[in-house]
């Protein structure tokens, strides 16, 4: 079983983690209209809370959340692996329920987008409970993406 380290992303992890990137989240970012380091930098620099796990040393994911609303309390959650993250995928699947907690923590209510195709993270998406629209145009490109959303119990306690 690989070692695991999850730690505050650092200089530099961006950077690793553009130039390692798996070809199902290259590809989806590329829909957006970025490049792999475009996407990385600027979802590492945008995002209030922001972690990089790695696995036997090598990265495997970065994971964030950037601020979409303060006020109205929304943020957007997004993870950009590379081949590591495929290989310890049960290991790493295991924690991020707790890094998606801090999340809805600071922010009750998540939402981004995710491309059709990209089934792994469609697939991890749902058992980690967010909830997914029906496929639709969306990004530079206007590739199928579903949107997924979850709310924490203080978002879901107010909207009653």
């Amino acid at each position: 079983m690989a070692e695991i380290l999850i730690r505050a992303t650092q200089p530099g992890d961006a950077e690793l983690l553009a130039a390692n990137m798996r070809i199902s989240d290259a590809h989806e970012v590329r829909a957006c209209g970025h490049t792999p380091l475009e996407a990385a930098q600027g979802s590492v620099a945008r995002s209030l809370l922001c972690w990089s796990a790695f696995a036997d040393g090598e990265l495997a994911c970065v994971i964030g959340c950037a601020p979409i609303s303060i006020v109205s309390g929304i943020g957007s959650p997004w993870m950009l692996g590379t081949p590591v993250l495929d290989a310890q995928s049960r290991v790493l699947v295991r924690l991020t329920p707790r890094y998606i907690a801090l999340m809805l923590k600071a922010f009750p209510h998540l939402v981004n987008h995710v491309h059709a195709e990209n089934k792994t993270s469609v697939r991890w998406l749902k058992r980690l409970g967010f909830t997914l629209s029906e496929a639709a145009p969306f990004g530079a490109l206007g590739e199928a993406f579903h949107r997924f959303e979850m709310k924490g119990p203080s978002c879901v306690n107010q909207s009653r």
